[in-house]
């Protein structure tokens, strides 16, 4: 009998629908009265009821406490900032934030069920880091951002745009709307492609693919991001078969850095800002930013600024804060920030238990890699603001896991199986018992008269 071809799962539709909004300009938003709808907003918007209903709805699907923490998260996103700026204008801030930040984990917690679909899913993500790269290249070789130049004479909508060289060739932007957030997005899943690669040629096209594209961006952030997770790639390959390497790990860190910083004239933390980035005087800034908004977050812990100014040296001319952790805590408040790594926590506590000590190496492996790319991420999210696609983005890498943080319930399926495999054994033995011949044997003599003749 020849072989079965193993058929290819396909990316589901409403998650393609996200990744190509996520590669769309802000350019290509709609315009709803005073509101703005980028592309990623507007698929937001059709797919969070469908996916909120089969979450309430289907069977395989299992509300965990990590996804009502991610829902707290939010309706406090909602509620602060109507406490803030009224409830209208609050409403369509804080709004927005929650549809692309629960919308983002949705459709990925909703869609993606198994490890086929996530290996789909990253061939689509794989897909749109290439359509980007060569968006971004022409950007890069000739010194002028093609797609929001061309864009903005087209739709008349004006995106703010610098032409800004490093190395000696220009920061592409892309269809995006920082070159930070270009190189982010190639960069946040390196982990996740090393490890669902099934061959060595796949594994190494799809890291030079993403090492090539991530450089375009010529960007600190996500380039570090790329570093991290090699250093974890390698250390998980070093360490393998150890035990309790984690905490290995944690203490040789920690005593790392207790060290540098008794040698050192200024701490580690101000060396690796400072001279570990393409740009020194970037790196010293974004210290600033931390020292100066941390002030802003001591003096308002509940329900932070909202929108209001922050305050900051007079010299700090710009009011741009890169630091997504930051901005949540100064603009939300501690507690928002407290649930955001509550929900965290509870997401990779669940995937540490179900993923890793997975019966199927091939799932274990995916869990290092999401784990890894979360990791590498969130660092990344301690210099970088993330906001519009890239807010939607880091949500949707958060719910890229949640098939292995809750596992299609099978339990009843299997006991109905078990039931009707017994049944049909039971049935095929009782058919191999020989049927028994019934045969009657008279003791009466053959002569005998019958007894109604008497």
């Amino acid at each position: 009998m020849p072989a079965m071809t193993k058929l290819k799962i396909k990316t589901p539709m409403p998650v393609s629908l996200l990744v190509v909004a996520f590669l769309c300009p802000t350019e290509f938003s709609l315009y709803l009265d005073s509101l703005r709808l980028p592309p990623h907003r507007v698929a937001l918007a059709l797919l969070v009821p469908i996916a909120l209903w089969k979450l309430a709805t289907q069977r395989c699907l299992k509300i965990r406490t990590f996804d009502m923490a991610f829902l707290a998260f939010n309706v406090w996103t909602v509620g602060v900032f109507m406490t803030h700026q009224g409830s209208s204008e609050g409403l369509i801030y804080g709004g927005s934030l929650a549809l692309e930040g629960l919308g983002g984990y949705l459709v990925a917690r909703v869609w993606i069920r198994d490890a086929a679909t996530f290996d789909a899913v990253l061939r689509t993500l794989a897909l749109a880091i290439g359509v980007a790269a060569l968006i971004a290249l022409p950007e890069t070789l000739f010194g002028q951002t093609f797609t929001h130049d061309l864009l903005q004479r087209v739709t008349g909508y004006s995106h703010p745009t610098a032409v800004e060289t490093r190395l000696g060739l220009t920061r592409a932007y892309g269809s995006f709307d920082h070159p930070i957030h270009y190189g982010t997005f190639c960069a946040a899943l390196l982990s996740m492609f090393w490890f669902a690669a099934r061959s060595n040629h796949q594994r190494r096209t799809r890291i030079a693919l993403l090492c090539g594209a991530t450089f375009l961006g010529l960007s600190s952030a996500p380039i570090l991001c790329l570093v991290l997770q090699g250093t974890m790639l390698l250390w998980e390959r070093l360490t393998r078969g150890t035990s309790n390497r984690t905490l290995m790990a944690l203490t040789a860190l920690t005593g790392l850095y207790i060290g540098a910083a008794l040698v050192m004239t200024r701490s580690p933390i101000n060396f690796i800002a400072t001279g570990m980035t393409l740009d020194s005087w970037t790196g010293y800034y974004r210290l600033q930013i931390w020292e100066n908004g941390l002030n802003n977050v001591y003096a308002n812990p509940w329900t932070g600024i909202g929108l209001d100014e922050w305050e900051r040296p007079w010299w700090m001319v710009s009011s741009t804060v890169d630091a997504f952790w930051l901005v949540i805590a100064m603009r939300e408040g501690i507690p928002a920030l407290l649930l955001l790594v509550l929900a965290l926590a509870l997401m990779i506590r669940a995937v540490a238990t179900k993923g890793l000590h997975h019966p199927d190496p091939r799932i274990r492996n995916l869990a290092r890699g999401w784990i890894m790319s979360l990791i590498a991420l969130s660092l990344v999210g301690t210099t970088v603001h993330f906001w519009n696609v890239l807010y939607a983005f880091f949500f949707f890498v958060i719910g890229l896991a949640g098939w292995m943080a809750d596992p299609k319930r099978m339990a009843a399926a299997a006991r109905t199986g078990v039931g009707e495999r017994s049944r049909a054994v039971g049935a095929r033995r009782i058919s191999r018992r020989p049927t028994p011949r019934h045969v009657h044997i008279s003791t009466r003599p053959a002569t005998a008269p019958s007894p109604l003749a008497i």
